[in-house]
């Protein structure tokens, strides 16, 4: 068979082992490398690849070997697409991405299927923002909680020490509908006076007046008020464009700031805005261990699903086991899959850190290796 594959949307800290995965599931067979992105899909960039040609230090790094990117693919495009994977004699198909994607592999199985070629499809699932259907948790998202799990509490205990003349620090995390990764900033380590005393995530609906009362609450009671917050939550303080298609425009991150604004103004005091931005998917030095293999076993699973000639899936990833912890990966239709998302559960929908400790032993084992 001749297999294509390649990465749509943002990279993570643990993509490339995506890759290396499937590459090493794919030998044997025929594979091409779809360089940058649904760009690279509609123009036809495609290249021979090997497992040889990717060098195992890459799944070290963050970045993507493949390249990457976002378009709001229209109708002529997913021709244009099909007649090039035609022209190319492609007879599977496998795309790293998240639910934006997935909808794009979806809709190319469709329109390969109306156009009469077999082509077989297979998703790789990939983003950090963990909103994926049909997954326990995302690859990519471990890897990036790791990194806030890490240094959330550092930047706590600068802010203690601080606290004289920057009484309250907003940060803020990546999360343009879903509060998972904030979720994962309050896990603290055992150190609870650094534990955040709130956070805001875009399922719970931001009060102002609530979100100042428990701001004053902390600083009554600590000396200080720590807060993290989701870049989606309280979006109406913004005019970042949210709901943009595919996520084709940016988010530059800003939540932070505005809320500090508002603090300093209604209470009179000093607040500092804090956005940690891209380095949360892109920090490869603080990746986890449970996310890197399985992210790569992701990969390898794809590659075997379309040496088997399945199609219109998705690679799942679900907990197998919790002591000890375990993953396995059975796939998911990807009609299930393709544009939706997964909101944080009303179990933690919480803007409490302390009432999150479940979902602390949920997350635990993505985070610690």
């Amino acid at each position: 068979m001749r297999l294509l594959i390649g990465q749509t949307g943002a990279p993570t800290s643990v993509v490339n082992a995506s890759l290396r995965g499937f590459l090493d599931g794919a030998q044997g067979h025929d594979v091409l490398a779809l360089r940058g992105g649904p760009d690279g899909l509609v123009d036809g960039r495609f290249t021979p690849v090997s497992l040889a040609d990717v060098p195992p230090e890459w799944t070290r790094r963050g970045g993507s070997w493949l390249g990457a990117g976002r378009r709001a693919v229209t109708d002529d495009d997913l021709d244009a697409a099909v007649a090039t994977l035609a022209a190319h004699r492609v007879d599977g198909v496998a795309l790293i991405g998240g639910n934006g994607t997935m909808a794009l592999l979806r809709a190319l199985t469709e329109r390969a299927a109306r156009a009469g070629l077999p082509i077989c499809t297979v998703g790789i699932p990939k983003t950090v923002d963990n909103d994926l259907v049909g997954v326990d948790h995302c690859p990519g998202f471990g890897s990036a909680a790791r990194y806030l799990a890490t240094v959330v509490p550092d930047l706590a205990r600068d802010h203690a020490a601080m606290r004289s003349i920057e009484p309250v620090r907003i940060v803020e995390t990546l999360g343009r509908s879903v509060g998972w990764l904030a979720l994962a900033a309050t896990r603290h380590r055992d150190d609870p006076a650094h534990a955040p005393h709130l956070v805001l995530l875009p399922e719970v609906p931001f009060d102002a007046t609530e979100f100042l009362h428990r701001v004053s609450d902390a600083l009554d009671r600590h000396g200080r008020a720590f807060v993290v917050t989701s870049e989606g939550a309280a979006r109406e303080l913004t005019d970042e464009p949210f709901d943009a298609v595919n996520h084709t425009r940016i988010l530059t991150g800003g939540v932070s700031r505005r809320l500090a604004t508002l603090v300093t103004a209604e209470l009179g005091v000093v607040a500092r805005g804090e956005v940690l931005g891209m380095v949360q998917r892109s920090a490869a030095a603080l990746a986890s261990g449970v996310d890197r293999r399985e992210a790569t076993e992701a990969g390898r699973c794809a590659a075997r699903l379309l040496a088997e000639k399945a199609t219109g899936l998705m690679v799942g990833l679900h907990r197998a086991g919790a002591d000890p912890y375990a993953a396995r990966y059975d796939p998911v239709p990807l009609a299930d899959v393709a544009g939706r998302t997964r909101p944080v559960p009303p179990e933690w929908r919480t803007t409490d850190p302390a009432e999150l400790d479940d979902f602390h032993r949920w997350l635990a084992p993505l985070v610690t290796e």
